[in-house]
Order: C-alpha cells, then sequence, then structure tokens
C-alpha cells in the first residue's frame, strides 16, 4: 500500500505488488537479446505498463474511503444499499472481485 501510495483500506497493496512483479518479470523476458537488463527503456516499459492499473486502484482506494467517510446520512444510505445490491448480485460481485485481484 504504501510503495503505491494508496490507502490500505481495501488491502490492495499486496495485489499491486505481486501485479508488478508480473510486468516486470514479463518486460524483462521480452527484452531484444541485445538489450541489457539495466536498460532505462526496460524500465520505462514496466512504468507504462503499471500506470494505469496503479492510477485506477489509487482513485478507487480514495473513493471508497471517501465513501465510508462520509458524514451524510444520504450518503452512507445509498451506500449501504449499494452494498446490499453488490452482496444479492453474485455476478457483479465476482467481477469486481476479480477486478481487485488482478490490480
Amino acid at each position: 500500500d504504501a510503495a503505491h501510495v494508496v490507502h490500505p483500506l481495501a488491502g490492495q497493496g499486496l495485489n499491486l505488488g505481486l501485479a508488478d512483479v508480473a510486468a516486470l518479470s514479463h518486460v524483462i523476458a521480452a527484452r531484444e537479446p541485445w538489450r541489457r537488463i539495466d536498460d532505462p527503456r526496460l524500465l520505462r516499459r514496466y512504468l507504462r505498463e503499471r500506470a494505469a492499473p496503479t492510477w485506477a486502484m489509487g482513485q478507487v482506494t480514495d473513493g471508497l474511503l471517501q465513501l465510508f467517510s462520509h458524514p451524510a446520512p444520504a450518503v452512507r444510505e445509498l451506500r449501504n444499499r449499494g452494498m446490499t445490491l453488490v452482496n444479492h448480485l453474485p455476478p457483479l460481485k465476482r467481477w469486481l472481485q476479480a477486478r481487485a485481484i488482478q490490480s
């Protein structure tokens, strides 16, 4: 969580870290045979590959923090109804879980 500056409330730091390792491994494995492993271009490839998922998870965790800390009763009610709805729609719940794991 700290390495990506995402709030730990969603517990996505490990998933982000594992996805980072997978992306870096892929970039290294796919490098041109003549390119050294310490070539800055490889790091840029890795950064480009991870930029969008990392940014998205930051937005999601920030949004969840805002949603769960909002003091307005109407917002709390909408949040609770939304969570209940997700809980009663297993396909949506599985899709959301899969997105969280793939981060």
